[in-house]
């Protein structure tokens, strides 16, 4: 998806995001080689066929420990796409065992498992974990997970689990390549057979060496044509192990999927189709094979310069473990293209649209999977955000009970001299943004851009209210609200400065929006110790976390609006010690912050953006929910 407006660049953030992520593979591959592994409950002598399944990066790992299974220890294993094994599982399964991978465990990776005692024994791979699966909105999640492990199933965990926020992923395939590999050890040993040899230093030297690699093969070539030329070229059963690498480029680069060609087949029909068009083949190869290089060079003969390139990528690696290098290869021949084309993955064509498909293993009615179009057409998305709809639109959505408005608060007020002005605004449309995402009956009105913020006009820039006015902007955009037929408004701010004068005027806004259920959410003090509880799962205290401008709140624009923020200008702030946050900012920040930053920005990450988001939301729609059970009470604060 290009982008050619002038102004900040859209497809930043997303690849900022990734580029953060393939540096981190190395470190992520030896914590995920230092977690203990299960031992193998069953014997594996006995069982018929091991039957592995997944979808999207996920079904990688699945052809891969069947090939490793198969190829390198000779017992009988073969990869089957979900839809084989849904809605009933195969007459053999009493003596199979079923092995599906899923990294966060979506709706579809889900359908084989709804029978896990119809299985002679059920392991699933994923990145989910129990805390993970407690979370409010994962209750699907917690129920598999319970269910599975009631049948006597086995969960084996692999790293990370909260990768979101990009369409492509780079972490959860390159980890899940080693769980593969981990669990045909396992299984080979417990049947007896030689264990597979792995130098987890040698596949890390190769990951760290392949951007040279990549930059050496693709010197002085257009990259912004390159995704609809590529083919591969592999040998053998490793053509078999090539899905993710292909998928890289579907969902990557937002290209067609790129073919896979044997060597030998490639004189029939891939040649010819190929010979008057532009191509670029990859070579994806292994050190010293004598019999790749000759066809390699039979091959090259064929080609047309003028029109053909051949980019060969010789592994290190030795056998199935090439999959490593050749993975880490494409990373960044991915993140070349993703510069070139100016692609987008936070904002992909088609997001929030494939739910009648990606759903199809979370609509089920007593075991039956919902199939017709009738059916999956109730759970098509609908836009819910106000500035993005029609009137017609959202007369519709009104008719059909969507009458909750959701009104966030921002701010115009300094964050530093690394974060801009707007950045409480930007976070207060995502909060409500996701917010609606998870109660379908909510809309998500524009944030207020302007609010209370006397506590940083020592700063220049920052523009503010008067707490009547402020109550005077929000009796009137209720009073619109309600006009146009919604039924509740649930308040909320992105800016801590705004909750005080909030908290002073939800009467006069509770008389104001009558007949209207009005719900407030001014709980500070919770919401500030569960973000400081995010951000010690990363290794960051609370006085880095912060109060204003820390790593927190760095971390989230980061991922959102990534070109906005002044990585050159991150600096520590306040960091002290406090029991009372709220004297450091009263009267004047300035005063105890001179840089305007409470916390310390630098430990910040994009990729940790959706999770500290998903904590903040979780706290809006517990607040909500717990409000609408409590009859009476419109303003809900945590005690």
């Amino acid at each position: 998806m290009s982008e050619s407006a002038p102004g900040p660049s859209p497809w930043r953030a997303g690849y900022d995001v990734l580029q953060e992520r393939v540096r981190r593979l190395p470190s992520l591959l030896r914590a995920q080689a230092a977690s203990p592994m299960a031992p193998v409950r069953f014997d594996p002598r006995s069982v018929r066929c091991f039957v592995t399944s997944g979808v999207g990066s996920s079904e990688a790992h699945a052809r891969y420990l069947a090939s490793l299974l198969s190829e390198e220890m000779g017992l009988p294993a073969r990869f089957v796409p979900l839809s084989a094994l849904a809605p009933v599982a195969p007459r053999t399964a009493s003596r199979d065992v079923l092995i599906v991978f899923s990294q966060g465990l979506s709706p579809n990776a889900r359908l084989p498992l709804a029978a896990p005692k119809a299985w002679h024994h059920v392991v699933l791979a994923t990145a989910v974990t129990e805390a993970g699966a407690a979370r409010p909105g994962q209750e699907s999640k917690r129920e598999l997970l319970e269910r599975l492990r009631e049948a006597g199933g086995q969960v084996v965990r692999f790293l990370p689990e909260d990768e979101y926020t990009t369409l492509v992923r780079v972490l959860g395939p390159m980890a899940g390549y080693l769980c593969a590999l981990r669990m045909a050890q396992a299984i080979g040993e417990r049947a007896g057979l030689a264990s597979l040899s792995v130098d987890l230093d040698a596949i890390c030297s190769r990951i760290d060496q392949a951007e040279a690699v990549v930059e050496a093969g693709f010197v002085g070539r257009d990259l912004s044509t390159l995704p609809g030329e590529l083919a591969f070229l592999a040998s053998g059963a490793y053509g078999e192990l090539t899905a993710n690498l292909r998928y890289k480029v579907l969902e990557g680069m937002l290209a067609p999927l790129p073919p896979v060609w044997d060597w030998l087949h490639f004189a029939h029909g891939p040649f010819q189709q190929s010979h008057d068009q532009r191509a670029v083949f990859i070579a994806l190869t292994h050190e010293g094979e004598p019999r790749e290089t000759g066809w390699l060079s039979r091959l090259e003969t064929m080609l047309v310069p003028e029109r053909h390139a051949l980019v060969r990528w010789e592994s290190r690696l030795p056998g199935p473990l090439a999959i490593f290098e050749h993975e880490a290869l494409l990373n960044h021949l991915m993140l070349r293209v993703i510069e070139a084309r100016r692609i987008d993955q936070v904002r992909w064509p088609g997001r929030g649209l494939d739910g009648p498909i990606y759903d199809v293993g979370a609509e089920t009615s007593g075991g039956r999977v919902l199939g017709t179009v009738g059916e999956t057409r109730k759970k098509k998305p609908t836009e819910r955000r106000l500035d993005r709809l029609t009137w017609p639109e959202l007369e519709q959505l009104l008719a059909s009970g969507v009458r909750t408005a959701v009104l966030p608060l921002g701010a115009v007020e300094q964050h530093g001299a690394h974060l801009p002005f707007a950045a409480d605004t930007w976070i207060a449309d995502a909060l409500a943004e996701r917010f609606c995402a998870r109660v379908e009956e909510a809309i998500a009105c524009p944030a207020l851009p302007v609010g209370c913020s006397t506590e940083h006009m020592a700063f220049p820039g920052t523009l503010s209210l008067r707490t009547g006015t402020l109550r005077a902007v929000l009796e009137d955009l209720l009073a619109s609200c309600r006009q146009h037929g919604f039924e509740r408004a649930f308040l909320f701010s992105g800016h801590g400065g705004n909750e005080g004068p909030l908290a002073e005027c939800i009467g006069a806004l509770r008389e104001a929006s009558a007949p209207m259920e009005l719900i407030v959410f001014t709980d500070l003090a919770r919401l500030t110790h569960l973000s400081h509880g995010a951000s010690q799962e990363h290794g960051v205290g609370p006085e880095c976390s912060g109060y204003h401008a820390g790593e927190f709140e760095t971390s989230i624009l980061r991922g959102l609006r990534s070109e906005t923020v002044r990585l050159d200008r991150l600096e520590p702030g306040f960091v002290k010690p406090t029991d009372r946050p709220s004297e450091l900012f009263y009267p004047s920040l300035r005063v105890n912050a001179p840089n305007g930053t409470v916390g310390d920005p630098r430990p910040s990450a994009p990729e940790r953006a959706e999770r500290y988001l998903e904590v903040w939301v979780d706290v809006l729609v517990g607040a909500y929910r717990a409000a609408l059970t409590r009859e009476g009470q419109r303003t809900f604060h945590w005690e």
